[in-house]
This record gives structure tokens, C-alpha cells and sequence, in this order.
């Protein structure tokens, strides 16, 4: 769609030469975008608008603008405005599909990239951007059979092998989805997407050597991300590299003091160490901002235990059987609730 701006200079002489004011504020327009004006294109594209509210041309001018801006709110209007001008524009259903997929509308999404197929079922963009929809929207085997649709019609495209290694990690098949990412990370190394996904799959699979390889590749694109910090303190908390462990918790909670679960953790370390009384401040702290963790009510009579405080144990421990995550510690509990609470 970039090519609406790419006029050349005799096209923009004849525009002001011919003195129509719609042309020549087209190409005023077409000039502040060339110059990355964007906000002065914006401006003198609304401007053509209130001439000529039906221009598809300046509709998609927009477009293109908003989508580089990261506007996608605003691209998807400019979108919809198209479509109540031309109800069957293949290029607008396409784009604002894609874009409706991008912020999670999948019902959207959906609606808008199956009307595209019907228009052109052979565009692998449209196949796997209605994959990554289906997979949001837990209908595996659509999302599968829109993903190799896209991989039949474009053998790199990494949309859909990263749908693939969504699917396979969904199923439990982690290796599958560590292949996926590596065959993503073969064609393009600067996927950084792909990244921290690999790192928390490499762990899952207790090869902590590539989670530590790729978990720093990840921060060293980007450095403030939460999740990826409190994953490399829980890949090293898995080797027992306790002051590394507890380095990336105090990162996450310096960044964000409100993200309990690296309060849980840093205390779950300084438990390690028999620092009860420390591990018990950063807990207490962890379950006032959420209260719904068996974790951290686990860790928290564990806590109490080495205290010598049973009561508080024992009540800690019943909190547990109700939060969340109870399941994964049901013999847990049971067997902690025998050795402290008869």
C-alpha cells in the first residue's frame, strides 16, 4: 500500500500545475509522508476527507500512516470507513483481519479473514493470521490446517511455524515446539519473538544450558522484560544457583513492585538459605498483592513450620487447599498437613 505514496515529481508538478485543491493536497500529503511528517500527513489527509469523504485512496493513506505509528486502533477505523464505501475490498478485509488478530479480537479476526479467503484463498498472510486466530481461540485443528495452508503457499513463512509451536506446546509436545521455533529462528536469527518462548520450552524439557542461551538473547533485545526476567531466575532457581536466582527476582520487583510472584520466589530462595524470617516478609508480601496462590501459602507454612508456629502452619496450609494452583500440590499438602497439623 506504500506504493499510493510513491508519485513522481512530474506527477506532483502536474497536480499543482492543474490547481485542484483535492490533487494538490494529496500531494502535500504525499510529501509530509515522504519527509516522515506523519502527524502533518495525517492532517492534510483529513483535510482531503472533508473534500472527499469516499477517497479510497486517502483512506488507505492513512492506513499505511497509522500502521507505522503502531496505531492500529486507528488504522482498523480508516479500515472499517473502506469497507462502508466498498463492502467487498479484498486489501481492507485482508489488512484489517491481520490487524484485528494483532490486539486478540479473534471473532473479528475471524470474520474478516474468511471473507478475504473467499476473494483470495491463495495469500499465506491471510491463512496464517486466521491460524494464529483459531489457536487463540483453542480450535487446534483449524488453526493447523490454516497454518500449513500458509506454509503450502510460502515454505518460510514464520507466522505460521510460530502457530505450529503454538499448537504442539498447547498438545504437550514441547520438543515439536522447539523444532518450530528453531526452524523460525533458522530462516530469520532476528526473530526475536521466538526468543523467550524457546528459553521457557528449553527449561520445560530441563535443557537449562539453551534456556540460559536464549533467555539472555531475549534481554539482550529486551532488557525490561518481566517475564523473561522472572523466567531466568526460576532457570536458575532450578540449578540451585541461589544469588543469580535471586538477582533476577530483585530485577522483576524493582522494575514492578506489584508482581507477586517474584516476591513468592525470592522468598521460596531465602528458604534455601534458612532465612525464614525473610522468606516470610517476602511472601506475606507476595499474597497481599494476590491472595489466590497455593505456592506461596505452601512456602508460607513451610515457613511458619521451621519457626515453630504450627497454628499458623496449619492455617496456611488450609489456605492452600483452596487457591489457586491446589492441584499441582495435592500430595504436597497432604503430606505436609500429616507431619504438622495431627
Amino acid at each position: 500500500m506504500k506504493n499510493i505514496f510513491q508519485l513522481t515529481a512530474l506527477s506532483i508538478f502536474f497536480l499543482f500545475s492543474c490547481q485542484d485543491p483535492i490533487e494538490q493536497k494529496s500531494a502535500e500529503a504525499v510529501a509530509a509522508y515522504e519527509a516522515k511528517d506523519y502527524q502533518q500527513a495525517i492532517q492534510l489527509n483529513q483535510e482531503v476527507l472533508e473534500m472527499d469523504s469516499n477517497s479510497l485512496a486517502t483512506h488507505y493513506n492513512l492506513v499505511v500512516i497509522y500502521k507505522e505509528q503502531d496505531k492500529k486502533e486507528a488504522a482498523i477505523a480508516q479500515l472499517h470507513q473502506i469497507l462502508t464505501i466498498e463492502p467487498t475490498a479484498l486489501i481492507a478485509h485482508t489488512e484489517i483481519g491481520i490487524l484485528y488478530e494483532s490486539i486478540d479480537q479473534v471473532e473479528k479476526a475471524i470474520t474478516h479473514l474468511n471473507e478475504a479467503i473467499k476473494m483470495e484463498a491463495d495469500n499465506p498472510a491471510t491463512h496464517a493470521a486466521l491460524g494464529a486466530s483459531y489457536a487463540k481461540q483453542g480450535k487446534m485443528e483449524l488453526a493447523v490446517k490454516h497454518s500449513n495452508k500458509a506454509l503450502e503457499l510460502d515454505a518460510v513463512n514464520l507466522k505460521a511455524l510460530d502457530n505450529l509451536a503454538t499448537v504442539a506446546e498447547s498438545q504437550g509436545l514441547l520438543e515439536h515446539a522447539i523444532d518450530y521455533h528453531e526452524k523460525i529462528l533458522a530462516i530469520d536469527s532476528n526473530y526475536t519473538e521466538s526468543y523467550p518462548l524457546i528459553s521457557s520450552l528449553y527449561s520445560s524439557v530441563g535443557n537449562i544450558s539453551q534456556a540460559l542461551y536464549y533467555g539472555k538473547k531475549t534481554l539482550t533485545v529486551f532488557p525490561n522484560n518481566i517475564d523473561m526476567l522472572n523466567n531466568m531466575g526460576f532457570i536458575y532457581l532450578e540449578i540451585k544457583d541461589y544469588p543469580n536466582a535471586l538477582e533476577y527476582f530483585n530485577k522483576v520487583i524493582t522494575q514492578d513492585p506489584n508482581y507477586a510472584y517474584a516476591y513468592n520466589n525470592k522468598g521460596y530462595i531465602l528458604m534455601q538459605e534458612k532465612s525464614y524470617d525473610l522468606a516470610l516478609l517476602s511472601i506475606e508480601k507476595s499474597l497481599e498483592l494476590d491472595a489466590d496462590n497455593a505456592y506461596a501459602y505452601r512456602n508460607m507454612a513451610i515457613c511458619y513450620a521451621n519457626l515453630g508456629n504450627t497454628t499458623a502452619c496449619c492455617e496456611a496450609l488450609s489456605a492452600a487447599e483452596s487457591a489457586k494452583f491446589r492441584f499441582r500440590l495435592k500430595d504436597e499438602l497432604k503430606a505436609l498437613k500429616e507431619k504438622y497439623c495431627q
